[in-house]
């Protein structure tokens, strides 16, 4: 595999921009699965800096998930470490129910609580659609929008639990898409199919965690990581960015991420924004645009083949002719309502 092209821990570690948020996390627990390398490293990493304790959950598998001999976690949690921070590994299987709750699990045991999960784990098996095997839609969808869930609903679980004692919920889920559902993401459709997915469940929780003061948002990130380098846009684009900083650093995304995760996002739940280096973007989603309607009965084929067309802009505008009392006028004076003086 080629070297991780995520940038050195001393950048990831530099203190913000902004001091007073430094220590904004203190005390929180974090789990971010997907860990070990690019934006899930950088998430980890930042999230640290800004004093969270955090699980890094990560397998070390290759890009399209196959096993592979290496341990990227652990090298995470020990640059966590050397630079004063608390971070522990996690090996499980978040694809699995078994393996969501033992990932969150471990948090609780090691420091007695779950605040924030950053789900970020998955991989890729890119084909065009008529090349797609069973296998290839199955496992893609059950790392990125299963794993979502497996680690979502124990950790919900525990803040629910927390709120009818009688305590005070600090939950925040911030869960990963990708900006592919913006321009269809042909020869990703088990991808993009997945993250729409993790989309759609991301704006559903949100609803359902409000009454225990829980929030969950979502990330459309760009940036270069090893995953992003199977298909062919990040290397399309590298160097296009404006500015002279890396605009395809995964930090970016992680700042974002920290912000999803403090103190000061607590107002912002079921939102989806896209991130890639100084560009942040709302989404709005699942938003109904242009309609036709009718009260008097439903539509049939024969008008659809006139109005479907108009909701595109595209075929004449429809007509408007007067009513029948102003047609009948005009008939008995012998003429039509649309010609000149009625004649």
């Amino acid at each position: 595999m080629p070297d991780d092209p995520t940038p050195p821990s001393a950048a990831l570690l530099e203190p913000s921009a902004t001091p007073e948020a430094d220590r904004m996390l203190a005390g929180r627990v974090a789990v971010v699965t997907g860990g070990g390398r690019g934006i899930g490293r950088a998430h980890a990493m930042r999230l640290a800096a800004y004093g969270a304790k955090v699980v890094v959950n990560d397998l070390g598998v290759n890009t399209d998930g196959t096993p592979s001999d290496e341990a990227p976690a652990e090298q995470v949690a020990a640059e966590i470490r050397a630079a004063g921070g608390e971070a522990v590994t996690d090996g499980h299987d978040i694809s699995t129910a078994a393996g969501g709750e033992a990932v969150v699990q471990r948090a609780i045991d090691e420091w007695g609580r779950i605040d924030v999960v950053v789900n970020n784990a998955g991989f890729g098996r890119p084909r065009m659609v008529y090349n797609l095997s069973e296998a290839e839609w199955d496992d893609v969808i059950r790392v990125h929008l299963k794993g979502t869930f497996s680690v979502t609903a124990p950790a919900t679980r525990w803040w629910r639990s927390e709120h009818k004692a009688g305590r005070a919920v600090y939950g925040r889920v911030v869960n990963t898409s990708t900006g592919l559902l913006l321009m269809a993401g042909a020869g990703q459709s088990n991808y993009t199919a997945a993250k729409a997915g993790c989309l759609a469940f991301t704006e559903a929780i949100a609803t359902e965690l409000a009454p225990i003061g829980a929030t969950a948002n979502c990330i459309l990130p760009g940036a270069r990581t090893r995953l992003a380098a199977v298909g062919w846009r990040t290397a399309r684009n590298a160097g296009t960015g404006p500015g002279t900083f890396d605009h395809q650093s995964p930090v970016h995304v992680a700042e974002l991420v920290c912000y999803l995760a403090s103190p000061y996002a607590q107002w912002i739940s079921g939102q989806a924004f896209t991130v890639s280096g100084g560009l942040i973007q709302h989404v709005a989603t699942f938003v109904a645009q242009e309609r036709i309607h009718r009260d008097d009965r439903g539509w049939a084929v024969g008008d659809l083949k006139d109005e479907v067309p108009r909701m595109f802009g595209a075929g004449p505008h429809r007509s408007d002719p007067p009513p029948r009392e102003w047609q009948d006028r005009y008939r008995a004076k012998g003429g039509s309502a649309t010609s000149p003086d009625g004649g």
